[in-house]
């Protein structure tokens, strides 16, 4: 049992765009103090913290009160008080491969659960090889990846899979997720880390194979090579779901993530599971059309990503600065939609949907990530008793959907 445990629940990153979008939830729905846990906010800049604690007094007077602490990612002493006083942290500082390892490493040290809302996908890499082995010794629970990337697929996933066996006493061999409406704004954060990628690939050429390989976040000895995953790369009619179908800028992501979920529970989806993941339109020439619009525009921003001139150009132009995002209006006329098919021996067999009614990536992504934290402080009888560098659904599992549910994002067996 941990010593010293002042707070069971610490936001660090509370003054970026997310952090106060956490820091908000966790006002609205559970208070400022509450009979079930206690919590409390982390940043670098003390101003800062205070200046979002006095923002929150029209919905709570109480939010003045909350405790604060003062940590950075680059002072591992800061780190180790904020760690070792609490027993889960949220972590909404990117970009992840710039700030991230150290408040990991952190976590591990002191046996403190952690959960983040990463989508770099070779940030996740370097933290399961430096710090998988000593978390699952430690008995804690390093959890990437709780927002919008990967929750709806993760956790969809598992439920299908679980349903699958219920009815059919078999898994699906072979699940589709179609992305069927959505809308959402981009942060500075998000073009941040979408940048830093880039330049940490750059700078270490020999791991371009964690942005290639489908199996990049399964561990060394559960790499399925001899088993082909399915890529989208261009437009393409889809005889399962009959729609117009193009590239998810989220895939790479996810799949990874499903996959590892997949491996690390000694392949309860197969050995041959095969998972792919798409933006999906309506059939006839206005789908067409639509479908080939968002083919070129992920194509723009790969193109452009390869271009510092043109990377430039957007930063000044179109693309909003760290720490901005969209308005709250923007953020509630949000949504999304997703249809995951599952087939036995090509034969389909079941369907889930996941429906979300705000912005994807950040409102949405709020909620998600605030509950996947809450999970572990009230629902641990609940959860499977894995540790290590985890996904959501490895580390979770569906007790989350549980929690999601009339918080505006509904898992539903079709």
């Amino acid at each position: 049992m941990k010593k010293n445990i002042k707070n069971d629940l610490i936001v660090f990153g509370a003054t970026g765009f997310t952090g106060k979008l956490v820091v908000e939830y966790l006002i609205k729905n559970y208070g400022v103090d509450n009979k079930k846990f206690t919590w409390a906010i982390a940043g670098r800049d003390i101003k800062k913290l205070e200046k979002i604690k006095q923002s929150f007094y029209r919905i709570d007077p109480q939010s003045v009160n909350i405790e604060t602490y003062v940590a950075d990612s680059f002072n591992s002493k800061s780190l180790d008080v904020l760690t070792s006083s609490c027993r889960v942290i949220i972590s909404t500082v990117g970009p992840y491969l710039k700030y991230g390892l150290p408040l990991v490493e952190s976590c591990v040290k002191n046996h403190t659960n952690y959960c983040d809302l990463t989508g770099e996908v070779p940030f996740i890499r370097e933290s399961i090889d430096l710090f998988h082995e000593k978390a699952f010794k430690n008995k804690c629970k390093i959890i990437h990846s709780c927002g919008f990337d990967s929750i709806p697929s993760d956790l969809g996933v598992l439920l299908l899979q679980k349903d699958s066996l219920e009815k059919f006493n078999k898994v699906c061999d072979n699940v589709n997720l179609y992305v069927r409406s959505i809308r959402g704004g981009l942060s500075g954060g998000t073009i941040s880390s979408i940048i830093n990628i880039k330049k940490y690939i750059h700078s270490n050429s020999e791991k371009r194979y964690v942005l290639k390989s489908p199996y990049s976040l399964n561990p060394d000895d559960k790499i399925r090579k001899n088993v082909r995953q399915p890529v989208l790369k261009s437009v393409r009619w889809d005889n399962t779901f009959n729609k117009w179908t193009s590239p998810f800028l989220m895939s790479g992501v996810n799949t990874r993530v499903v996959q590892r979920t997949n491996a690390i529970a000694e392949f309860s989806y197969g050995e041959n599971f095969k998972y792919k993941e798409m933006s999906s339109f309506d059939r006839g020439l206005n789908g067409f059309l639509k479908a080939c619009t968002m083919l070129m525009i992920l194509a723009f921003l790969q193109f452009s990503l390869g271009s510092n001139l043109l990377l430039w150009v957007l930063k000044k132009t179109i693309f909003p600065k760290p720490g901005d995002g969209p308005s709250k209006g923007k953020m509630q006329s949000g949504f999304f939609k997703l249809k995951i098919i599952g087939s036995i021996n090509e034969i389909q067999k079941n369907s889930v949907t996941v429906l979300g009614d705000s912005d994807p990536g950040y409102s949405a992504t709020a909620k998600m990530l605030t509950e996947s934290a809450i999970s572990t402080l009230l629902n641990e009888d609940k959860m499977p008793k894995k540790y290590g560098v985890l996904t959501p659904a490895s580390a979770i599992g569906l007790t989350l959907i549980e929690r999601l549910k009339g918080k505006g994002i509904l898992f539903k067996i079709d």
